[in-house]
């Protein structure tokens, strides 16, 4: 047998195992520490489960459309004149680089602005929007807004509160990296805070069903404790869906793809595409030529991957990249009403640069849209809505309820210290 070689004292080494009271530490600060971004998150989360009945609610003005006196309500333009009216109003300084294919009957259209080119400074003019509403019947541009401003006036506040909710209304990369370390710290912490529950003793399932279960005839602090870990508990999977959903929102490339890329294999191939040395001014084609061709790549994409598709969703043109992003409805979709299968192709050839499929492609994409859906509430319909709206009720209880065990322990140890 031999013996292992002795460190500098004359002792074996051992590798540092962490003791439990170091897992306890870690699980109070870091819940200390998550707490209040957690609360604001789901609170907000809560909101967005329902932002599309909001957002009717608060600016019917911006999301309701009616047809024009005489004209049937299934009478909408054809996607071609749709955008070009709205470029003929919007003038120069803004580039409508989309085709709106599948507009919903009594509803605005949603148009992305694209800042054109000051030629007297060669920058990007400052628009003071980022949206544009359009009446699908007439092209009338409803309004516009943009979605990154802080204001409280009701066509504002619903993107306010996924500003709030993606990135505590921070500028983009600071509010991504913020909310994606807390997201990270949450993740690690769901699986010290169930290892801390884990039974010490046997026989197992008996040490551990109290963890589970509320004393409700209990003092007022055992409640607040037994709350706070079963809860915890009962809701691991689903809390652990929303924190790793939430580092792959904001920190997908730096964490989520690293770690999951070690697990499940992906295609990345439809945000692996570089931008080009100078933006397009112009598109090639013309847009009837370019969804021609679209149309005949999905054709080919779709019979070489055996999916059926069902309606289109929308052209868009990225003048940066010089890449067409053509978006199906399609049988590997996720969602019913929304098309999210999509390819790439060369703004000049038309040949395929990369796709997009929701479902059906590699186990790692699939997962991720997934998990995405879940999180954002896509799938399962009202009834899973609620049940995240709920959801976000009870994250906001374990992160009261685990600030009131820290209170209530410091207390504790405070008055401890006093009397010795």
């Amino acid at each position: 047998m031999v013996n292992p070689a002795p460190g500098a004292s004359g002792r074996a080494w051992r590798p540092w195992v962490p003791s439990r009271q170091t897992f306890v530490l870690l699980h109070r600060w870091t819940g200390l520490a998550i707490a209040f971004f957690l609360v604001v998150a789901s609170l907000t989360g809560i909101l967005l489960a329902f932002e599309d009945e909001l957002e009717v609610w608060l600016a019917p003005e911006l999301q309701l459309a009616q047809p024009a006196p005489g004209q049937k309500a299934d009478a909408m333009l054809a996607a071609y004149v749709l955008r070009e009216r709205v470029q003929q109003q919007l003038g120069e300084k803004v580039y409508v680089n989309q085709l709106i294919l599948h507009p919903q009957p009594g509803r605005t259209v949603s148009f992305t602005a694209d800042p054109a080119t000051d030629p007297a400074s060669g920058r990007p003019y400052r628009l003071g929007y980022n949206e544009i509403l359009v009446n699908p019947y007439t092209g009338k541009v409803q309004g516009v807004r943009d979605r990154d401003k802080i204001s409280l006036h009701p066509q504002n506040l619903m993107p306010l509160v996924f500003s709030i909710h993606h990135s505590m209304a921070l500028p983009r990369v600071a509010g991504a990296l913020l909310m994606g370390l807390v997201s990270t710290f949450w993740t690690i912490d769901c699986f010290v805070g169930v290892y801390l529950t884990w039974p010490r003793a046997r026989p197992f399932l008996t040490k551990w069903k109290p963890a589970w279960m509320v004393k409700w005839q209990a003092g007022v602090y055992r409640v607040n404790l037994d709350l706070h870990r079963a809860f915890g508990l009962w809701c691991w999977l689903i809390l652990l869906l929303f924190a790793w959903s939430s580092v792959m929102f904001n920190l997908r490339e730096q964490i989520y793809m690293p770690v999951m890329s070690r697990i499940l294999p992906f295609d990345t191939s439809w945000r692996a595409q570089p931008p080009l040395r100078q933006p397009m001014v112009q598109p090639p084609m013309s847009w009837p030529q370019a969804h021609a061709m679209a149309r005949e790549a999905m054709q080919r994409f779709a019979a070489e991957r055996r999916i059926r598709t069902d309606f289109e969703e929308r052209l868009s043109f990225d003048r940066r990249r010089g890449l067409y992003a053509y978006m199906v409805h399609s049988s590997a979709d996720l969602r019913s009403n929304v098309g999210n299968t999509g390819i790439l192709i060369d703004a000049r050839t038309g040949q395929l640069r990369g796709h997009w499929l929701p479902k059906g492609d590699r186990s790692g994409n699939t997962f991720s849209n997934w998990i995405g859906a879940l999180h954002m509430g896509q799938v399962f319909g009202l009834p899973w809505r609620i049940f995240i709206s709920c959801m976000g009720l009870v994250i906001t209880l374990l992160s009261v309820t685990g600030v009131v065990v820290w209170w209530k322990k410091r207390k504790g140890r405070r008055a401890h210290l006093h009397k010795a």
